[in-house]
């Protein structure tokens, strides 16, 4: 039986799994933080021959120089293209060989390289990682190649009137903070960055003091401690710079973006909430009550159902490192996206002022927690999961308390979130289609 073969057969084991885990205690967790600074969360999970490696860099686009966005993601997708002694060529051919799976990807906080492999080939697969992390090459033909990619991922993007909304709206709520900039950056950009600056990013940001590693699966956690030491032990700390500052909130902004469409792209929202935010909990009820549950939602049930006005709708509080984005996305007609748009600031006017009824909150609750376990169905969801939880900060009994703390929330307290942390009259607002029609609605473009 191959790799592949094992994952598809074992489903239902680990989705059992996981869901015995959120009803009773969470998975038993080894923490080990070596004398470099990098941090191990460990866990044998026997039920599957599985053992899934996932590293995050403490970083990402979030600390990409105001003059070069797009650093920290071309850097992350280098790291799988060679490291001392083996090209990515190379790289490809041992994964594939293994039947495993290898990646390297970037995201706002951080840079992260991952593998999963058969529990026999744990020694191997964490010899990738850890590689890929220390000792990457950076081959010039690759970042030629690379950069070469992403140039035309960005040209496509521009005809994409949703990534032109989304780009503008970050843009005018975040200005040249961490997250205003597109994370994969501009044409510009991408054509400026060096070699010599990848390697920078590299040694600055990529450091053992600002890595977790959680690693999960089939193998005992001493096993487990025993090579990461001896792979990772030996990497020296690093001389990071200092972080960038958080954005401090704008003032209310309409921006119109003139663009041929049939369909107005519109994103409306303002600076929400960093991650360890005490009120994570019922700021996420009542998004999900707002727009984030889908078909359960009232922007879903007001813009849709009833009027008719967007087939897709949704609200989400991204929580990060530094407070995220609150935003509500949305399609509609040209015609009628003035009143799309009247729409959605009355609903946000008034959860902001009413709250949410106590129906309402329990079928969050209940979507929430039987929802829960399918984040934690796989072996790699698992580990990924763990290393968010380590990253954050959030304690060891976040699994376990989860269920308890999400039917903890009160209708007070998501009311007192959503009077706290929506502000109607402070809304940054982005809309992306014929500037003519647009503005014969009475959408304006204010400074």
């Amino acid at each position: 039986m191959n790799f592949r073969t094992t994952i598809q057969s074992l489903t239902i084991a680990c989705t059992l799994a996981a869901a015995q885990m959120t009803s009773a205690a969470g998975p038993e967790v080894t923490r080990v933080q070596l004398d470099n600074g990098l941090r191990l969360v460990l866990s044998q999970q026997p039920a599957v021959p599985i053992v899934a490696i996932d590293c995050l860099a403490d970083g990402g686009s979030r600390v990409d120089p105001g003059s070069l966005p797009g650093l920290a993601a071309l850097t992350g997708a280098l790291l799988e293209e060679g490291t001392k002694g083996r090209s990515g060529q190379d790289i490809a051919k041992q994964i594939d060989s293994l039947g495993g799976s290898f990646s390297t990807g970037t995201a706002s906080d951080w840079v992260n390289v991952g593998a999963s492999v058969l529990a026999r080939d744990f020694d191997t697969g964490l010899d990738l990682v850890t590689r890929s992390l220390r000792e990457p090459t950076f081959p010039e033909e690759a970042v030629e190649r690379l950069r070469a990619d992403t140039l035309g991922e960005l040209q496509a993007s521009e005809e994409h009137p949703g990534y032109v909304a989304s780009r503008g709206f970050h843009q005018a709520l975040f200005g040249d903070a961490p997250y205003g900039h597109p994370a994969h950056g501009t044409e510009e950009s991408v054509r400026a960055i060096k070699r010599s600056e990848i390697i920078a990013y590299h040694a600055n940001w990529i450091v053992p003091e600002r890595t977790i590693c959680a690693i999960v699966g089939d193998v005992k956690p001493n096993r487990m401690e025993e090579v990461a030491r001896k792979k990772l032990g030996s990497w020296k700390r690093g001389d990071s710079p200092p972080e960038p500052k958080p954005a401090t909130p704008p003032p209310a902004r309409d921006v119109l973006v003139d663009m041929q469409t049939t369909q107005a792209n519109i994103v409306i929202g303002e600076i929400g909430v960093d991650r360890k935010n005490p009120d994570f909990f019922s700021i996420r009820l009542m998004n999900h009550i707002l727009g984030g549950g889908g078909f359960q939602s009232r922007l879903v049930d007001t813009v849709r159902d009833e009027n008719g006005l967007a087939y897709s709708i949704h609200s989400r509080f991204g929580s990060n490192r530094f407070p995220g984005a609150f935003r509500v996305v949305l399609q509609t007609k040209v015609e009628s996206a003035k009143a799309a748009i009247d729409l959605v600031r009355a609903e946000i006017a008034k959860i902001h002022e009413s709250g949410v009824t106590q129906e309402e909150l329990e079928a969050a609750q209940d979507y929430l927690t039987g929802n829960f376990p399918l984040s934690l169905d796989s072996t790699s969801k698992l580990t990924g999961f763990l290393a968010q939880i380590e990253y954050f900060g959030l304690g060891n009994d976040y699994i376990e308390s989860y269920g308890d703390r999400v039917r903890a929330v009160t209708t007070d307290q998501v009311a007192s979130a959503a009077s706290k942390y929506l502000h109607p009259d402070a809304l940054v607002q982005v809309v992306v289609g014929p500037k003519e029609n647009l503005a014969a609605q009475g959408l304006k473009m204010t400074p």
